[in-house]
């Protein structure tokens, strides 16, 4: 495979939840203004996710993704930290990454479109409203074609 690994703790010290900023991830205070006290929050393809709340995750090398073409920059908003479980809103731009997933995720699209392709060489086409998950252990190549995809997601590691 060659690259090193997509973790949860590189995502949650790109967030400052390990080193700058210990605690970022657990403190109510971390989530948008918009998102405090919420005890629900919604994630819909029908609306357009405000870009100003994500955080630069800095290029995938940062958090052990593989780049194979092009030059994705990610960001991300986290809603939720807490033992082993995460979720929120991810955004790439265009490019090709490899990913080890060392989480099991489900994840729908809210804007833009990926091709996901697995080690069985089975590749999907995902639109705004379609999902996916993906089991802890698969290896699966990310291709964001257009300008950008945008996708919720939670995550567990076991």
């Amino acid at each position: 495979m060659g690259g090193a690994l997509f973790t949860l703790d590189g995502i949650l010290e790109a967030f400052g939840g390990r080193q700058a900023e210990p605690g970022f991830l657990e403190r109510p205070t971390a989530l948008p203004e918009a998102l405090r006290g919420q005890s629900m929050i919604v994630y819909s393809p029908r609306r357009r996710v405000d870009e100003s709340l994500l955080r630069p995750l800095g290029p995938p090398e940062d958090i052990g993704g593989e780049v194979l073409e092009g030059n994705p920059v990610l960001s991300a908003r986290v809603d939720f930290s807490e033992q082993g479980m995460m979720a929120g809103i991810f955004k790439s731009t265009t490019g090709k990454v490899r990913i080890h997933f060392p989480f099991t995720e489900h994840a729908t699209i809210l804007e833009g479109e990926v091709t996901l392709t697995d080690e069985t060489k089975q590749t999907r086409t995902l639109k705004k409203g379609d999902s996916y998950f993906i089991r802890q252990g698969q290896t699966v190549v990310w291709d964001v074609k257009g300008k950008h995809v945008i996708k919720s997601f939670f995550n567990i590691t076991r």
